[in-house]
């Protein structure tokens, strides 16, 4: 009997590994601050208020590009790693230069789960993607 313990144990150990290897994490605490990526020299920060970020309640994201001249307006594409959850996309307008805003609702999930993406596609200046973390 104590074989098939240790056995089961070592099945569990296994899976356990594969999925966090696998599994996707948070790569910025947008709750904390703002996040920044870069796309070859130009510095794209992504920031989202009010804080703490928290799912179904209007938010307003900002985005700022430094490094390259971009034409507005600009789409980001909220999503979430691993389950679809419906197209929803938040249309940023140029308040200055290289400073883009606009405003969304990130959807609760119904599963509980917490971490999204956000994607954006420079124009002529590459893509950026974001993963974070909402409060619900």
């Amino acid at each position: 009997m104590r074989a098939r313990h240790v056995s089961v144990l070592l099945l569990f150990v296994l899976l356990s590994s594969a999925y966090a290897a696998t599994c996707p994490t948070a790569e910025c605490d947008v709750s904390r601050g703002a996040c920044i990526a870069l796309t070859g020299s130009t510095t794209v920060t992504l920031d989202i208020s009010p804080k703490p970020v928290r799912a179904m309640k209007e938010l307003f994201f900002t985005v700022t590009v430094k490094g390259a001249k971009i034409p507005a307006p600009l789409l980001l594409v909220l999503s979430m790693p691993g389950m679809y959850m419906g197209r929803n996309e938040v249309v940023l307008k140029q308040v200055s230069d290289g400073s883009f805003t606009g405003r969304g609702i990130i959807p609760r999930c119904p599963t509980g789960k917490k971490l999204w993406q956000a994607d954006i596609a420079l124009p002529g200046g590459g893509n950026v993607s974001y993963r974070f973390h909402v409060d619900h």
